[in-house]
This record gives C-alpha cells, structure tokens and sequence, in this order.
C-alpha cells in the first residue's frame, strides 16, 4: 500500500459480498471475511467516535446538556440499536441465498 499522503489519494478496498461468491472457492471466503470485518471495524469505530462526541458535549454543557446534546443522543442510540457487531459467521449460518 502506497503513503497516503492526503484524503484524495486513499483507495478504498473493493467490497466483497458473500452474496455474490462461490463457497466453494476459499480465497473468495476468505476475502469476504475480511471485507466483513473492515466494515464492522468502520462501524464499531464510528460508534466510538460519536460516544466520545456525546461525553465531550455532555461535559461541556453542564446545565444544557439534555436540550444541547439531544441530537448526537438520538443519533447515538440508533447507532446502537441497528449497528450490532454480528461478525462473519453469523452471517455465514444464516446467509439466505445458501
């Protein structure tokens, strides 16, 4: 992987589905996998970012902090509520299109 030398300059990794590869072959497994786990590391970071957002805000606005941080709140919690960690094999076992 080259310097990332500025935001312009990053490549994303091209995503891999398990919906779309053979279970047969291990090296398109195998990929899927970690195409999975970089998009769950994204998420779990996301979720970690925007908590230490809602502590900050909390912190800062004393008083406030219910009224003035309620948005990052509400986003927050819907984070928690519709991005669950899973991990691959759970997806694996209950894949649809097996």
């Amino acid at each position: 992987m080259g310097k990332l030398d500025n935001y312009a300059n990053h490549q994303r990794p091209e995503l891999v589905s398990f919906d779309d590869i053979s279970y047969n072959n291990l090296k398109e497994v195998t990929a899927a996998r970690k195409s999975w786990l970089k998009e769950e590391y994204i998420r779990t970071y996301e979720r970690r970012v925007a908590h230490e957002a809602l502590q900050k805000c909390a912190g800062y606005h004393n008083e406030d902090k219910l009224r003035l941080c309620k948005s990052l709140a509400e986003k927050y919690k819907l984070m928690l509520e519709f991005q669950k960690d899973t991990g691959y094999q759970f997806y694996q076992k209950n894949d649809i299109s097996k």
